[in-house]
């Protein structure tokens, strides 16, 4: 086992560790709720860190991803078209399917074309969630979603919401970290870093960024539904164009293309949303100029700038006498 994957493996059993204590240790509904919030942004930025991190494709349809999933799991259980049970798993799978046809023919484009088609694809969930009233209820959101139960225990209260969204935030970054690691991880670098060379390798490179916005809808699903049933309610604000961009900046901000990106985008986000409680109308600005500043400071972010810092890479000496010999070409 290599050293970086011995540091990996430590990170998520002491992030793992963590998540165990907070839940033990922080008391009330209100506090559970953001532990299960954070839990919610680590699966979206997890999701999203696959199609733009390793993909290298920039996505804005995130936010509204994650709002089908939302209003699949509630429609499907408010209305009692199936048990909340199934509903929950049904979220994920209406989601990755969805992204799937949007990605067969956006991931044929390259560059700002891809991304204003999932701008596209965003832009008209969020208006669907907003005018389908019959379905999702509009602008007043959806009413009378039941409580989530499996195996006869009820999710009934934050604080048992906590435990399964932490459960699946940290499989989903354990999957995420073994398929980079995987001969697709290999692929996806090799395609960046030359897409000519990779298709002459073999490296079928449009069905592996398929896969993987794929299963950035699956993430996006799951996290979805997680808050769905952890409020009760779902409304149409959440999921515009706003919510795609801040998840894109912030995955930007935290270190896109980095195991434990997410991880700080995640308590980034949640720290923003508390001291900007009182101030929403100004959190774009300040978001904004956050990250004029990090991209400055840090352009590979915060996870690859602690990285480069703290990682212990050292730089090769050149051989003596290789700047005198450059100099002197």
């Amino acid at each position: 086992m290599s050293d970086r994957s011995r540091r990996e493996l430590l990170g998520l059993a002491v992030l793992a560790a963590a998540m165990v204590a907070a839940g033990l240790l922080v008391a009330g509904d209100y506090e559970h709720g953001l532990l299960v919030g954070f839990c919610v942004d680590l699966l979206l930025l997890t999701g999203l860190n696959l199609i733009v991190g390793y993909a290298g494709q920039v996505s804005l349809a995130q936010a509204g991803l994650f709002g089908l999933g939302a209003y699949t799991a509630g429609i499907l259980s408010a209305k009692e078209v199936v048990p909340p049970a199934v509903a929950f798993v049904a979220a994920p799978v209406v989601v990755a399917a969805f992204s799937a046809l949007v990605g067969l023919p956006a991931l044929r484009l390259r560059g700002l074309y891809f991304t204003m088609a999932t701008l596209g694809a965003g832009v008209i969930l969020y208006l669907v969630f907003g005018r389908a009233v019959s379905l999702t209820g509009g602008p007043n959101g959806l009413l009378g979603v039941p409580v989530l139960e499996v195996g006869g225990f009820e999710f009934d209260t934050p604080f048992a919401v906590y435990w399964l969204a932490a459960a699946l935030a940290l499989l989903g970054l354990v999957l995420a970290r073994n398929l980079v690691r995987s001969r697709v991880g290999l692929a996806l670098r090799a395609a960046s870093t030359s897409e000519p060379a990779a298709a002459v390798a073999g490296v079928e490179t449009f069905r592996l960024r398929l896969l993987l916005f794929t299963l950035c809808g699956a993430y996006a699903g799951v996290a979805g539904a997680l808050e769905t049933f952890e409020s009760g309610f779902v409304s149409p604000e959440p999921f515009g164009f706003f919510g795609a961009v801040t998840l894109l900046v912030v995955l930007a901000l935290a270190g896109a293309g980095t195991l434990f990106g997410p991880v700080v985008g995640a308590a980034l986000m949640l720290l923003l949303d508390e001291l900007l409680a009182d101030a929403a109308d100004v959190e774009p600005l300040i978001l904004g100029v956050l990250f004029l500043i990090a991209i400055q400071v840090m352009p590979q972010g915060v996870v690859g700038w602690l990285g480069e810092r703290f990682g212990g890479r050292r730089r090769r000496r050149a051989p003596v006498g290789s700047e005198r010999a450059e100099a002197a070409r």
